[in-house]
């Protein structure tokens, strides 16, 4: 088995494992993955878990074509539940998300594992976005970059593809330092910082011009996705034919929630690169990204919930905050970020 391995990706995985889940002798570890994963990155995750003593256990499945609670019908929910609700540590690296989904609800109030959300995640990622990171570092530079978010008020947001949107923060809503594991919950790969701004105050346009995903067509965009956004919701979409696929998927499920913005998310991982593959581009450094339609209740927004959930990427930002640059075409340029970038991109 790890002669078709390489060391470089077992290491990332002994990573992931020891350095990020904290994983310990005794525990359950549950790793989920569908038709769509990279076989060779549960396997090595698996062998790392059972490398410190813990108790692996594989679920893999059939791929489900939607995500989140549309991926419901599709899903083995008992059995799959039964498994989860009995995991000390879930790593979900199926392409098909179960975030958001009923199991993941339901274990998630029950409040006693540690769950990340690795969806999709394959070998090249894994080596590029944890093996070969400086993991204190990052989250050292995530935990700045979210204290000068948290003091913004009000946030300008351009790009050369034509964003153009203006929006406010809720000082009282949470701001997530994503892949800082510490005790039961949900987590999110490190490299992203996110919140949800004041839905209402959401106004101008946004365009997506690196990837979306869902719908399971498109990935990669030839052709940006543009969007007139007013009070945080999607009133119009124009662009080319992946525009066209892409309002034809948000209205399928005939749920006007699906065309709310749920969130934010800063890229702040030095290793990733677009590949089409919404777990790392998202992550992209100094980009930015906003998802459409399901909003988790730890974001404590005013949308809620909605039938599923998409995200998309917006490249070279500038970003202000109060008059004052935090990314500048792409680049952290905020005085406070400067050294802390040195470090992270070392």
């Amino acid at each position: 088995m790890y002669a078709k391995i390489s060391q470089e990706i077992l290491q990332g995985a002994h990573k992931l494992i020891k350095d990020v889940l904290k994983v310990e002798s005794g525990e359950n570890v549950v790793i989920t993955a569908d038709t769509g994963s990279d076989v060779d990155v549960v396997i090595a995750t698996m062998e790392s878990a059972k490398s410190l003593g813990a108790k692996p256990m594989v679920i893999y499945y059939p791929m489900p074509p939607h995500v989140g609670k549309a991926a419901d019908p599709y899903l083995p929910l008992e059995p799959l539940e039964a498994a989860l609700m009995n995991a000390d540590v879930w790593i979900e690296f199926n392409k098909s998300w179960l975030l958001y989904s009923t199991p993941w609800d339901r274990v998630m109030e029950k409040n006693t594992v540690r769950y990340i959300c690795l969806v999709g995640m394959d070998k090249d990622m894994l080596v590029r976005n944890v093996g070969r990171v400086n993991v204190r570092a990052v989250l050292e530079f995530q935990r700045v970059l979210g204290e000068i978010t948290r003091k913004a008020r009000r946030m300008h947001l351009t790009t050369p593809a034509g964003t153009d949107l203006w929006f406010e923060n809720d000082p009282n809503r949470p701001i997530f330092m994503e892949g800082d594991v510490n005790g039961p919950g949900d987590y999110m790969l490190f490299g992203q910082v996110d919140w949800a701004p004041i839905e209402e105050s959401i106004n101008g346009t946004l365009v997506f011009d690196g990837s979306v995903w869902p719908p399971a067509e498109l990935g990669l965009l030839k052709e940006p996705i543009i969007m007139e956004v007013e009070e945080g919701r999607v009133i119009k979409i124009d662009g080319g034919e992946e525009a066209k696929i892409f309002e034809k998927w948000l209205k399928s499920f005939k749920d006007p929630n699906m065309f709310n913005i749920a969130h934010i998310s800063y890229g702040c991982n030095p290793g990733a690169k677009l590949t089409g593959n919404i777990l790392e581009d998202e992550r992209i450094w100094g980009a930015v990204e906003w998802g459409l339609g399901n909003q988790a209740e730890s974001f404590k927004g005013k949308f809620g919930a909605a039938k599923s959930h998409t995200d998309g990427i917006c490249l070279n930002p500038t970003l202000t905050g109060d008059g004052e640059k935090i990314i500048e075409n792409g680049e952290y340029v905020h005085p406070e970020l400067l050294e802390l970038a040195k470090k992270v991109k070392k």
